[in-house]
């Protein structure tokens, strides 16, 4: 262990491990630091208390000799002077005539004459007697109301006030630094958490997972650990499920095929084609599940790129319009996004096939959205209830709820793809009624350059013209 890592290690050893006592630490060390700065405000910014030196002090002693001076007889004024005098030295106090003496108005407004007359609490006048005095030293001839003359000495100070500002500064100043401080620590403490929940979040909806914070409170590395094993678990059961459902789709063509086949060879008419159908639909079923395998949980195979979106939605209402469909784009916009366009492209199919299926027409068109661009797919046909929408996103239900298949019916699988393309690209899906009646299926997709063109009308692609 080297030198300067030791204070370190020891600091680390010493710090509670638990959310509880980090929180107390922190308590208790901002009130030691908050009572160690006032302390030390204190300390620097009094007074510094010496009543000899102090003007307001030497003001107020001299105030009650004058009052006992006042009150007592002239006989004894003599003797009171002499031991004042020797009591109390700094005042500098002595007899006086005060016979020439002549009031100095420039003392009415000296600070420690107001002073010293505040604290006698009568008339009293006081002269600025002339000659030789210590530098700072106010030399004074007083005379009382009751007759009694002497001379003293005050220093000549201003009284200066508390200093207030220089307190307010420090205390709002400490009250800063302690917030700052407990805001700072305060993030620090709940940084793992909030990495722990970025981490959860991101879960399931990104290539590569974001790793669980393996630094923290004891509380939060537990639930790390709990997270972890549970990922792992999640994961490996959509892996088994994943390859359980593509081995019987891939081994069920063997049959299959072998069926369609042995079929050719039925004589009856009806019962031939009967029999062929039946399998197409069986085969429809295989490839619609292998296709959900590929597309709705292998959401990260193949590199991105960046995605003109208004050629993918071009595209797919041109191979529509050219089998004979009513699929028309609305309104184009060419903005690019990042993704697999492969996959963007089967979303899109996905959505269109189910509008040409229920409602007997598409319309396309792109927008501006808070996330970025939005691409919609209006139908007229009799839309989905409110109430049935979160379930029409899970796999194998399907909108007309009949369990037996026909040319009409899928087999339940579009739009769980569509939402599992979506989600891979940090997109959302929302389905809903139009007023005027139908279904609007919305992709919303995060924008790849935040400047996209200026809006250019898509044509409308009609059967006629694909003719």
């Amino acid at each position: 262990m080297s030198t300067p890592d030791l204070p370190r290690r020891l600091l680390a050893r010493l710090r509670p491990r638990s959310v509880a006592g980090q929180i107390a630490l922190l308590v208790v060390a901002a009130i030691v630091v908050a009572h160690a700065v006032a302390t030390i405000a204190f300390v620097l910014l009094r007074e510094p208390w010496r009543p000899d030196d102090h003007p307001g002090v030497a003001a107020n002693r001299l105030a009650t000799v004058t009052r006992l001076l006042d009150v007592a007889s002239p006989a004894e004024r003599p003797a009171l002077l002499r031991h004042a005098a020797h009591v109390l030295p700094s005042l500098r106090i002595a007899p006086w005539g005060g016979a020439a003496a002549t009031p100095e108005s420039s003392l009415d407004v000296h600070p420690v004459v107001q002073r010293l007359r505040d604290g006698f609490g009568q008339h009293l006048a006081i002269t600025d007697l002339p000659g030789a005095a210590p530098h700072g030293i106010l030399r004074l001839g007083i005379t009382t109301p009751g007759g009694a003359t002497f001379e003293a000495g005050l220093p000549d100070d201003p009284l200066r006030p508390p200093k207030q500002g220089a307190l307010i500064f420090t205390f709002v100043f400490l009250g800063l630094t302690l917030a700052l401080l407990s805001v700072w620590a305060t993030r620090a403490l709940t940084a793992p958490l909030a990495r722990l929940a970025n981490a959860a979040e991101a879960f399931g909806t990104r290539n590569d997972p974001l790793p669980l914070p393996q630094r923290g409170p004891e509380e939060v590395l537990a639930v790390s650990r709990a997270l972890d094993r549970m990922r792992e678990r999640v994961r490996r059961l959509i892996d088994d499920r994943t390859q359980m459902l593509a081995a019987i789709s891939h081994d069920l063509r063997t049959p299959i095929t072998r069926l369609r086949l042995r079929a050719e060879f039925i004589e009856d008419d009806q019962a031939r084609t009967m029999t062929l159908r039946d399998l197409d639909q069986m085969n429809g079923l295989v490839e619609a599940a292998l296709s959900f395998v590929r597309d709705g949980q292998g959401g990260g195979a193949g590199a991105t790129a960046l995605v003109d979106l208004a050629s993918v939605v071009q595209t797919v209402c041109d191979g529509f319009s050219d089998v004979g469909a009513d699929v028309q784009v609305e309104r184009s916009r060419h903005v690019l996004v990042r993704g697999r366009p492969d996959e963007l492209q089967r979303a899109i199919t996905n959505l269109v096939d189910n509008a040409v299926k229920y409602g007997g027409a598409a319309v396309l068109s792109m927008e501006t959205s808070p996330r970025g661009i939005a691409v919609e797919v209006r139908d007229s046909g009799p839309g989905i209830p409110e109430a049935e929408r979160d379930a029409m996103l899970q796999p194998f239900v399907r909108g007309d709820r009949a369990r037996n298949l026909n040319e009409a019916s899928g087999f339940g699988l579009g739009l769980s793809i569509v939402l599992a393309i979506v989600e891979a690209h940090q997109g959302r899906l929302i389905l809903e009624n139009p007023p005027g009646g139908g279904l609007c299926a919305r992709i919303e997709l995060p924008l790849a350059v935040q400047a996209p063109h200026p809006p250019a009308p898509g044509p409308a692609v009609l059967p006629a013209e694909a003719a």
